[in-house]
């Protein structure tokens, strides 16, 4: 039995620094991270501000009723999976428009004499890009990474262009199985270190063998 362990209770915040913000993505097949601590190679790239509803991720399974003779419920089986991310863009910029409606839907102009910069963002019946998704979370030493090796932006929700408040805009990412064989991963990793010294992050292969 564990016990009482405040060290396991975990107050998110967004692991981001003055240049890097703590939604990263890459192409889909890029190797995920093994840990919340070691740092992303540069194969991912991130992006700005998230609303400080942060993300919520929800799951939905879908299960078939098996019946005897008597109609009485025997067993459940799985029928199907779903996994969403809620992640409200609070930055708005090319980076953030193209995880929401795709590349071929922004268009950018820089400034000129005549105008400032301009972020266009064509809204219609298209979908972006399926992308490798990793967000990356802190409470002191503690660590939190959410993983996804598939994710789409499927919905927008409501935009509110309002005086009294940032105009955020809300996508859904929904999050599909990559060849590891989840949708979504969360790992949390606390600020023990052994005799003083931090752990090696350099090969953690072992660590976590997926499908166990």
């Amino acid at each position: 039995m564990s016990g009482i362990d405040a060290n396991k209770v975990y107050l998110p915040t967004p692991d981001q620094s003055a240049t890097t913000g703590a939604v990263s993505v890459a192409k889909v097949g890029t190797p995920m991270p093994k840990t919340a601590s070691e740092k992303l190679d540069e194969n991912w790239d991130s992006g700005g501000y998230v609303g400080d509803a942060g993300i919520s991720i929800s799951t939905n399974k879908g299960t078939t009723v098996i019946k005897d003779w008597s109609q009485g419920t025997v067993r459940k089986a799985l029928s199907d999976f779903d996994g969403t991310i809620s992640l409200p863009f609070l930055q708005i910029d090319e980076w953030s428009a193209t995880r929401l409606v795709g590349a071929a839907n922004v268009n950018t102009a820089a400034a000129t004499q005549n105008h400032g910069n301009i972020l266009a963002i064509d809204l219609g019946p298209s979908m972006p890009d399926e992308e490798a998704y990793c967000f990356s979370m802190k409470d002191g030493s503690n660590r939190i990474r959410v993983l996804v090796p598939r994710g789409q932006i499927v919905t927008i929700d409501a935009l509110n262009f309002v005086p009294n408040a940032a105009n955020t805009w809300p996508g859904t990412l929904s999050c599909y199985t990559g060849d590891d064989g989840y949708a979504i991963r969360v790992i949390y990793e606390d600020g023990t270190v052994i005799d003083g010294v931090a752990p090696d992050k350099s090969d953690t292969s072992d660590d976590i063998q997926d499908g166990e």
